[in-house]
């Protein structure tokens, strides 16, 4: 039998053999009814491991608190195997707003002895500002049951943000807001890249009350404030009973009261634990003040010292696969894995993507809002009007919704377009007298294309489909797909780096004394600036770096030409932001415009850079009267003012700058 047409039946499910099972969402809140009515459908299909109920909520606010929940406002449910997909945490929120405070009685969402459960792009927001003079609890969710994941969920509340009880939990990216004990209770927890908002000063993280193996891990996770006076007063979490947590790789943007842990509620903490805790700017955080005696409180007979500051050694046994697997082997972050985003395009009446195999259904986008979704790889155009903007993002096993497509934008089916296919010209751009429509125009349509090139460059050539431009401008009419090519270059060899493309940081021109404009401030994390430079020749090149770091450590940023690593470079200390000086590496490259790209390292900051200075490292000479070739070393290349390569037959009768004198 041939592995293409192989199928099996897996719990007298029809699958593929090398991918998932073809189906659309089983209910869409505001399409097939409310929120209530999605629920009460997902109980009634009974739903298996091999078989979940997946529903999924456009953009838009689902208020629970008058349709689900009880006379408190918490809304029970306690369907297993089930879906809760969003489209975005910033777009989808369930609510409630309750009558009373409380950790058992508010839950806008309260799972009971549920398992399975899977939640992505989603927000739940307890919106009650109920309280008493003791406490303002007010859960999102509290959950009860084993193998629940929540990718891209945000969680906003107060105290008692979080509840849970006992079972196995994976957390992937996703945030949590909350004031006092705002994530609380039993379970195996694993938290990877959550960032956590402390909303008050003097508040706790965490509230373990453990009866499991590992309790509360966090890693790689992030820690704000909401505002700046809270920094510095908070506490990574406190007792309740038996505690079991810890946070290991955190990132403090804001950083806890100077022992940590806090006072004992019921008994002393079984485990505590803080590894590589660092700031904002990538500094090992001042641990040396962190809590390690607890006294029990309400149960002294616990009391306890605990290594509270770990090693390597220490935090190594905390992996996903330790605190998560189980007998059964769980790998939640292998389910959490998402499809590709389709590249569509239309053709004639409907818009049409590759199939992925790994793609339960596509859901499809019409001006930013919900259209539907569908199991095969096209949709009808059919009711949409020409000029709307369209995209299609896959879902994955468990309906969670990648990245979306390109965005086409709609045209009539019945005209034949052409594609304008545009190179990426370093040193300049290509416009165009009319918008492209999908990279598409017209048939007939009359362009007019200009090449503009940046500050101190110029146009060097301008071609259409192959045929050179005369000026720095061309009129065409398009009667077939067309390809439109630019090359600039340059005399300087001084190149600022803020002209560069930026990604995650900024142009700033606050600290002066910089060149040009200003000067590339890297953010944290993937930040990274391409910067276009020109050779007149190839070789090899001094290339001197110009930046200020007024910060207390040295910073470093790899370097990339055309696309390959040449170095990592560490940029000292300077005598404060406004201090500008150089740092130098010997460089090859080719002839011609290229992209240097200035890249920080791993999570760190980098300098502010400011401008790039390129040196030849070999020879070149301005001749006012043409020379005799006996004078050249023979060894070395000989250009003209062209960057053209001569012989010195040639260069006897050319005056110039020329290599190799």
């Amino acid at each position: 039998m041939k592995a293409a047409f192989y199928v099996s039946l897996l719990f007298g499910v029809l699958t593929l053999a090398f991918g998932v099972e073809k189906r659309n969402f089983d209910f869409v809140v505001g399409v097939d009814g409310n929120f209530k009515e999605a629920m009460e459908a997902a109980q009634r299909a009974n739903p298996t491991e091999a078989k979940r109920f997946v529903i999924f909520l456009p953009a838009g606010e689902y208020d629970l608190t008058n349709l689900t929940a009880d006379a408190n406002g918490k809304s029970t449910f306690t369907t297993s195997h089930l879906s809760l997909i969003g489209e975005a945490p910033q777009q989808t929120s369930i609510t409630n707003t309750t009558t009373t405070e409380g950790i058992s009685v508010t839950a806008t969402m309260a799972f009971e002895r549920v398992n399975d459960l899977y939640m992505q792009d989603l927000t739940v927001q307890n919106k009650s500002t109920f309280k008493t003079a003791e406490a303002g609890r007010q859960v999102t969710i509290q959950q009860r049951g084993d193998k629940y994941i929540y990718k891209n969920v945000w969680l906003l509340s107060t105290q008692d943000t979080y509840y849970t009880k006992a079972g196995r939990t994976y957390w992937e990216g996703g945030r949590i807001d909350g004031t006092v004990d705002f994530i609380c209770g039993d379970g195996d927890i694993f938290f990877e890249g959550t960032t956590l908002t402390m909303t008050r000063k003097g508040g706790y993280i965490t509230a373990a009350n453990t009866s499991t193996q590992w309790g509360y891990v966090f890693n790689n996770a992030i820690i704000n404030v909401s505002d700046n006076s809270y920094n510095n007063t908070y506490y990574l979490g406190r007792s309740w009973k038996d505690a079991k947590t810890v946070f290991l790789n955190t990132k403090m943007n804001a950083t806890p009261i100077a022992e940590g842990w806090a006072k004992d509620m019921n008994s002393a903490p079984q485990v505590f634990g803080e590894y590589n805790s660092r700031d904002g700017n990538g500094n090992l955080v001042n641990t040396s003040n962190r809590k390690t005696y607890f006294d029990g409180n309400k149960d002294p007979s616990t009391a306890k010292t605990l290594k509270t500051v770990w090693n390597a050694n220490d935090a190594a046994p905390y992996t996903l696969a330790n605190v998560l697997g189980g007998s059964d082997n769980w790998k939640p972050n292998e389910i959490t894995k998402q499809v590709n985003a389709p590249t569509v395009v239309q053709e004639g009446g409907v818009v049409t993507w590759a199939n992925d195999d790994n793609a339960m259904c596509y859901a499809v986008f019409v001006d930013g809002k919900y259209k539907g979704n569908v199991k095969t790889n096209s949709f009808s155009l059919e009711g949409i009007s020409v000029g709307s903007k369209l995209k299609v993002r896959a879902a994955n096993e468990m309906g969670g919704l990648g990245n979306s497509s390109n965005e086409i934008t709609v045209v009539e089916s019945n005209v034949k377009y052409y594609t304008i296919d545009i190179s990426n010209p370093i040193g300049g751009k290509i416009q165009l007298s009319k918008d492209l429509i999908n990279g598409k125009v017209a048939e007939e349509t009359q362009l007019t294309v200009t090449a503009e090139p940046i500050e101190g460059w110029e146009l060097n050539t301008l071609e259409v489909n192959g045929v050179n431009a005369a000026g720095n401008s061309i009129d065409i009419k398009v009667e077939k797909d067309t390809e439109i090519k630019a090359t600039f270059k340059t005399q300087m060899n001084a190149f600022q780096g803020e002209v560069g493309y930026i990604e995650n940081g900024i142009l700033e021109d606050k600290n002066l004394g910089y060149q040009g404009a200003g000067y590339v401030n890297f953010g944290v994390g993937n930040s990274y600036v391409d910067v276009p430079i020109y050779a007149p020749a190839e070789g090899n090149y001094k290339m001197e770096m110009y930046y200020a770091n007024g910060s207390t450590a040295t910073r470093e940023l790899e370097i990339f030409v055309e696309g390959e690593s040449v170095a990592k470079v560490g940029f000292d200390v300077t005598n404060g932001w406004t201090s500008y000086v150089s740092k130098e590496i010997d460089v090859d490259l080719k002839k011609g415009a290229s992209l240097i790209r200035f890249a920080v390292v791993g999570e760190k900051d980098g300098p502010n850079l400011d401008q790039i200075v390129l040196i030849p490292n070999f020879s070149i000479t301005t001749l006012k009267k043409p020379i005799s070739p006996k004078k050249f070393n023979k060894n070395l290349p000989l250009y003209n003012l062209r960057g053209e390569r001569i012989s010195p037959q040639k260069a006897k009768k050319t005056m110039g700058i020329f290599v190799g004198y």
